[in-house]
């Protein structure tokens, strides 16, 4: 070999590792989202949690993390996905009808759950895949629909019986086997908390235990993510979708003793209570309850709070009632069940309730350590992931500027 083509060679080993140096370098790190349902704002506090603590002295954790309204699961998650209020992306309520389509929507309704038409806007894990990353969801509401005719590479049906540990497991093959499907975004998430809180309450030991075990998870998800060699260069987001708030026997709003439920033809309940009236009705039925508000608060879908950011979608029933924390709407044919089943603790209330706040953490390269900011919407995630994964973000109600105090 001559002087001349051995420095050939030599250049192009060298221009060679400076453009494999030049694309680990601008390639950008994994992102792990992670959901604890009905994970409280204050729920740190309320027994030894020595993962999260690590958690959030190496990253930076928010005061709050403020749901949209309704506060219920399906609305949340969704939002957190889109980066869209409930009226722009068509989550309104867990329980939904549509009147154009004359259908329900039902969170135990397989066939609905997994049909992309009920859901409106573009997903985070859309949003990816159309830019040329991986993503793989481990139980996220929309994950299981055909939405704009995609899924994530990677997804799972739901299945709460599925143990945490093998759900992590999963996500870490997902996220460190080489190959075409190796992802850059996955989710994980787990019920255990809001189910014990429903339950039993939320001072109660099985939420408390329940907690400990999420605390566990987070250990578990560390260890497994060092071995992988995860842990240093991907960005985990840690959430909930909502808080809870203890509920009492006495605190209890009859509907059918404010109006005739005959001048009704669909009553969509909960703390925010959906009324459609019958034609003609619509006058009558919101007088009444307006003359008889105590404990709640009665809108006409037209003059609900702008803040709300539910009014402008048909799902949205023509009457809508909000009951004050810790109240339950129901009528006669509910109260005694309720009464003697008596759920704990439920959520749902107006979102500016500080009962309702989510917990929020984020650990990883991109993130501050050992910070504490102010609360913020969940609705800034969608935005903030696109910036973590160096993606344009589809249209959406989120700002990258509501959440840059978490970043370095």
């Amino acid at each position: 070999m001559n002087r001349s083509t051995f420095l050939i060679i030599l250049l192009s080993v060298v221009i060679g590792l400076a453009s494999c140096n030049s694309e680990q370098q601008t390639h950008p790190p994994k992102t792990l989202l992670v959901s604890f349902d009905g994970f409280g704002h204050n729920y740190l506090e309320k027994t030894d949690t020595p993962n999260f603590d690590a958690l959030v002295t190496n990253g930076v954790q928010a005061e709050g993390l403020i749901p949209v309204f309704p506060s219920k699961t399906f609305p949340n998650h969704y939002a957190i996905a889109t980066g869209l209020y409930p009226e722009n992306n068509g989550f309104v309520n867990n329980t939904m009808y549509d009147p154009k389509w004359e259908e329900w929507y039902r969170i135990r309704d397989r066939e609905a759950v997994e049909d992309g038409k009920w859901y409106e806007g573009e997903p985070i894990w859309n949003t990816l895949e159309k830019q040329g990353l991986k993503t793989g969801t481990m139980f996220w509401v929309g994950s299981e629909a055909d939405i704009q005719g995609m899924r994530p590479t990677h997804w799972k049906t739901y299945d709460g019986d599925m143990p945490g540990k093998a759900r992590i497991d999963t996500v870490m093959k997902w996220m460190a086997n080489a190959g075409d499907e190796t992802v850059d975004f996955a989710t994980l998430y787990y019920s255990d908390v809001d189910s014990k809180g429903h339950r039993y309450g939320t001072d109660s030991d099985s939420v408390k235990q329940a907690i400990k075990r999420a605390d566990n998870l987070m250990g578990y998800l560390k260890e497994q993510m060092k071995e992988k060699g995860l842990w240093t260069n991907t960005n985990i987001i840690i959430v909930s979708d909502h808080g809870m708030v203890d509920l009492s026997a006495d605190k209890l709003i009859r509907l059918d003793e404010i109006i005739d439920m005959d001048n009704t033809e669909r009553v969509n309940w909960g703390p925010m209570t959906g009324i459609q009236p019958k034609e003609g009705k619509q006058e009558e039925v919101y007088q009444m309850l307006k003359s008889a508000e105590e404990n709640y608060r009665v809108y006409k879908k037209e003059d609900l709070p702008e803040r709300y950011h539910l009014k402008n979608h048909r799902r949205v029933e023509d009457i809508i009632m909000v009951a004050d924390l810790g109240y339950t709407i129901l009528d006669e044919d509910y109260q005694e069940d309720f009464v003697e089943s008596l759920p704990r603790a439920t959520h749902g209330y107006d979102n500016n309730e500080k009962a309702m706040q989510a917990f929020f953490i984020a650990h990883g390269p991109a993130f501050k350590q050992g910070e504490k900011v102010g609360n913020f919407q969940n609705i800034h995630i969608y935005e903030l992931i696109n910036h973590l994964m160096g993606t344009e973000p589809a249209p959406n109600d989120g700002s990258l500027d509501s959440v840059k105090v978490l970043l370095k």
